[in-house]
């Protein structure tokens, strides 16, 4: 098996959303909140349907209930704004996946991330999600790696102790 496993990939827009649509998705308390919202907007349908008087109570109810339940799509929206100012954003990544590292080189810029940097990794439908903490990661798509190169990713990250999300 070779030392690194060296995948290319372009940071595309697209790919930042498929990766922040399946981080959102694996979280818990965005799951109970669509659940609650969905209930708050039942409720205040039943305000409008004259089960109780208060108009006021009803578009409040309403407004949570919708809250709650776009709130995946908000936060998103609001990853992808943030993440269209990353130095990386549009370019061609060359990734290197060692025992040691994670090493990201774009252009003449790059960095190291030894594996002990990491508090966890999910692998999802788009690919790999590396967290540096609960909301900061990096990926790496599955459509970059053969087979083989997840196999192997899996298990270095297994051998660096990296547990799994």
């Amino acid at each position: 098996m070779p030392e690194s496993i060296i995948v290319k990939y372009q940071l595309t827009k697209d790919l930042w959303r498929l990766f922040f649509e399946a981080h959102y998705a694996s979280d818990h308390s965005l799951k109970m909140r669509y659940l609650w919202g969905a209930t708050c907007i039942i409720i205040g349908c039943f305000g409008f349907g004259g089960f109780y008087e208060s108009r006021t109570v009803a578009v409040l109810l309403l407004a949570t209930g919708f809250f709650g339940v776009l709130s995946k799509h908000f936060l998103v929206l609001k990853s992808l704004r943030n993440a269209s100012h990353h130095p990386f954003f549009g370019e061609e990544l060359t990734v290197a996946v060692s025992a040691e590292e994670l090493s990201v080189l774009s252009g003449k810029t790059g960095y190291s991330q030894p594996w002990n940097n990491f508090v966890g990794y999910r692998k999802l439908a788009p690919g790999f999600l590396l967290y540096h903490d609960q909301n900061a990661f990096f990926f790496i798509p599955s459509s970059a790696l053969t087979a083989g190169y997840e196999k192997r990713i899996l298990q270095i990250l297994e051998d660096a102790g990296v547990p799994r999300l």
